[in-house]
């Protein structure tokens, strides 16, 4: 994974993976494996949680491709930031690139998730992840102290 610029300037970052994926329960997602994360200069700890709550964001449109940028807070939240939508057709033919949406204050970035729709709308919080038409994928990032992000 490419270093992601906007994010070198966040006031947190994660130490590890919580290899994240899709919930068991509709609209969630799972952090499958506990890890450590720093905002502020301070650590903090994620322990493993099944079924956490997808954020609400706008609905994204058919036939798009769009970044999801998973983040977490002081209190162990776990936030979803909807990127910016763009044709599918576009991504695939390396005309127009996918760019994440920049990190909330105060929050770590953890996780990228890729929605590509084909016959459907997706809602995170709304839509479940395993609904017509939606594919999804989701990259673990994490802090290496030579400033490069793993996935």
């Amino acid at each position: 994974m490419k270093q992601l610029g906007n994010m070198f300037t966040t006031d947190g970052f994660s130490l590890g993976s919580g290899k994240l994926a899709e919930g068991t329960n509709a609209n969630t997602i799972n952090v499958a494996q506990a890890f450590d994360y720093v905002i502020n200069g301070i650590i903090y700890s994620k322990a493993v949680a099944d079924n956490t709550a997808m954020t609400a964001c706008a609905q994204q449109a058919d036939n798009t491709t769009c970044l999801y940028l998973i983040t977490i807070n002081a209190s162990g939240t776990v936030k979803i930031t909807k990127g910016t939508e763009v044709l599918s057709a576009t991504v695939l033919n390396g005309v127009t690139p996918l760019e994440l949406p920049e990190c909330p204050a105060n929050e770590a970035p953890i996780g990228i998730m890729k929605i590509v729709l084909s016959g459907g709308t997706f809602t995170s919080g709304t839509t479940d992840l395993s609904g017509t038409g939606v594919t999804d994928t989701f990259y673990n990032i994490g802090w290496l102290p030579d400033r490069k992000w793993i996935a």
